[in-house]
């Protein structure tokens, strides 16, 4: 997150996951009937159920851009495609499409993965004040 680029993105992740957490804690039942400790509670709940989604689906986002991981599941898909009678492409062979990916493979992002350990952040000091 070195460049002004990928703040936005990071803001924006970071924003829709505090929303998504709010609507979680919502749902549970948090509410100003509740002690503050059980509100913090249900909150911890909420950061922490999106930021482990957030995080594990920037981790899944930085490995499939930085490493060939999946490029054998994408080339079966699309072998797979083949078998349609009225899908038509051109025939490549592995090492050829491997090639191909590695000349257009961009930089990992980050974002996700970062905002989703600072939600889960969020959920640790929302379980700290909870304990309280």
């Amino acid at each position: 997150m070195k460049t002004k680029t990928n703040i936005l993105p990071f803001l924006i992740a970071l924003g829709a996951g505090t929303a998504l957490a709010v609507v979680i804690a919502l749902l549970r039942g948090m509410g100003s009937g509740n002690a503050a400790a059980v509100n913090a509670g249900i909150m911890s709940d909420g950061f922490f159920i999106v930021g482990v989604l957030t995080a594990g689906v920037g981790a899944l986002m930085a490995i499939a851009g930085k490493t060939d991981f999946f490029d054998m599941l994408s080339y079966g898909g699309r072998s797979l495609l083949k078998l349609i009678p009225f899908v038509r492409q051109k025939t490549q062979t592995f090492y050829d499409y491997k090639l191909g990916k590695q000349a257009r493979r961009k930089e990992p992002k980050w974002f996700l993965l970062f905002a989703g350990l600072v939600l889960i952040g969020l959920a640790a000091v929302c379980l700290l004040f909870g304990s309280y």
